[in-house]
């Protein structure tokens, strides 16, 4: 069997119309919560509290709570399991990661003022807002029909060229592989398969990557009754999936074709900035009634990404005389996403203790807005658009608009605390952010406990979350192009159950 290469420099369009798409752009537009061991304990829900160091990446007015300076630490331990069911067959995997998911530093300076400003303090925190860590197989049952071969050909067809244009696309691998060929009469693609011949296929794929955030924060506590704070937030996006899709032959085939592996590698890099504004008020300070109660809130402005990526594909091929290699040279190009505008709100009740080493107790709730359909995606200045059938990522924009929606997110803690002992609780929920025409549930569950000591100057905190999401995907999907030959060749879904077991231990000194 010759074989055959294909080295060809990318203009964008195949790297474009897979993975530069509607699906990236939620993807580093959504956050959840990680952070300290006591934040994520708590499930987040500081937005009325403060005086942890992860409140920096949501509610900055947090840092105005802070009496003394203070230097955090933490390490988290991820377990992800996937399981897959696919065509009636279930296969599981599971991957680990870890890493940092918060450092920070808080300086707090005293004005010996009881009234007016109390305090002013700033602070620079690095917290993970998202991990990305997940590894899972598919596996299928042997079929004559609708099998990653066709989808080739179709992709071929559709596209309504000679083989020697169709040059940086998944059809011109395929065909340089000799997975496909060409009816130059019909001027159609077809699988080199027999009638009758059957394909099984797999899927296997490893992502591992993160979103953090960089703060850099001022606060200030007015009469230990209003606490202020803005911040300005450095984000960075690192993301990296590896995929491979293969079919194998049966053993009763009558052609020479055994199996292929096709290989997608995505880099994706970025950096990106944001602004944060917050108040937290103690309404009834000096009251009687509802002494303990909080009220905080905080927006943040848009968050606007330069994204620079990468994509490489090849494809190898085993027939009874040979084998075949095929591959797109890797090719780097860059973008922007703006991420929506997002404001939340919360409500907390401290119970105070009746003697200096009685029992405390603290209670508290989130509510947090983001509307998906307004993420956009632009061309950076002086590139080319990237891809001709979608300028300025007008199509992308539309799909965006259609297929997201705003969400109601919520979070829940509690703490209840003996002399130097706390325990804690969580519960968060992040809705769904597809609308109803895009047929997925991407709601995400997190159940989190925790215990902490607290000496006057040293604290130590464990935390364990459990974060539970399903997700369904095709493996392959191509549409019949208006006027030409063939069928849709759409794989069966894929049904992922994702469970992520999340370990934090924070180590905290006060100064």
């Amino acid at each position: 069997m010759k074989k055959f290469f294909l080295a060809t420099v990318l203009l964008g369009v195949s790297y474009a119309s897979i993975a530069q798409s509607q699906v990236e752009a939620l993807r580093f537009s959504r956050t959840t919560h990680l952070g300290t061991a006591r934040f994520a304990a708590m499930g987040g829900a500081f937005t009325a509290l403060g005086g942890d160091a992860s409140t920096l990446a949501f509610n900055p007015a947090g840092i105005g709570v802070y009496r003394s300076s203070e230097f955090t630490l933490t390490g988290d331990l991820l377990y992800a399991n996937t399981s897959v069911d696919y065509m009636g067959n279930t296969a599981k995997d599971d991957r680990y990661s870890f890493g940092l998911s918060n450092v920070a530093l808080i300086g707090a300076y005293s004005t010996d003022n009881e009234k007016g400003l109390v305090n002013f303090n700033f602070g620079f925190a690095y917290n993970k807002t998202d991990k990305f860590n997940q590894r899972y197989l598919a596996l299928g049952n042997y079929q004559d029909r609708n099998t990653y071969m066709d989808y080739f050909a179709q992709l071929g067809t559709n596209d309504g060229n000679y083989p020697d244009y169709l040059n940086n696309s998944e059809a011109g691998l395929a065909y340089d592989a000799d997975l496909i060929g060409f009816d130059s009469a019909s001027f159609e693609y077809y699988p080199f398969l027999a009638n009758g011949d059957k394909t099984q296929g797999q899927q296997y794929a490893e992502i591992e990557g993160y979103l953090a955030s960089y703060d850099f924060t001022l606060g200030a506590n007015i009469s230990n009754v209003l606490y202020l704070g803005l911040g300005v937030a450095i984000t960075a996006v690192r993301y990296n999936e590896t995929n491979v899709s293969s079919e194998y032959a049966s053993r009763s085939n009558t052609t020479p074709f055994r199996n292929f592996d096709y290989t997608k590698e995505y880099r994706q890099t970025g950096t990106g900035y944001n602004f944060k504004f917050g108040a937290i008020a103690w309404p009834f300070a000096n009251a009687d009634f509802l002494n303990g109660l909080r009220i905080g809130g905080a927006v943040h402005t848009r968050t606007f990404l330069s994204m620079s990526n990468e994509y490489a594909a090849d494809i190898y091929a085993l027939f009874t005389d040979g084998y075949t290699h095929s591959w797109l040279t890797p090719n780097e190009f860059s973008y922007k996403i703006e991420t929506p505008f997002k404001a939340m709100g919360g409500l907390a009740y401290v119970f105070s203790p009746s003697t200096p080493k009685g029992w405390r107790g603290i209670i508290s709730a989130d509510y947090e807005y983001v509307d998906y359909s307004n993420i956009k995606m632009r061309e950076t200045s002086g590139y080319p658009a990237n891809d001709p059938s979608d300028p300025h990522f007008n199509t992308s924009n539309a799909n965006i608009a259609s297929m997201y929606k705003a969400v109601n997110n919520l979070r829940f803690g509690g703490e209840l605390g003996y002399q130097n002992t706390s325990f804690r609780l969580g519960y968060a929920r992040y809705d769904n952010p597809y609308t109803s025409t895009a047929d997925k549930n991407g709601t995400i569950n997190i159940f989190s406990g925790g215990i902490g000591w607290q000496s006057s100057s040293f604290g130590i905190n464990f935390t364990y979350s459990l974060s539970t999401q399903e997700d369904k995907q095709y493996m392959y999907y191509c549409e019949k192009a208006p006027g030409k030959s063939g069928d849709d060749i759409i794989s069966d879904e894929e049904f992922h159950t994702i469970h992520q077991s999340n370990f934090f231990l924070s180590l905290g000194w006060r100064f």
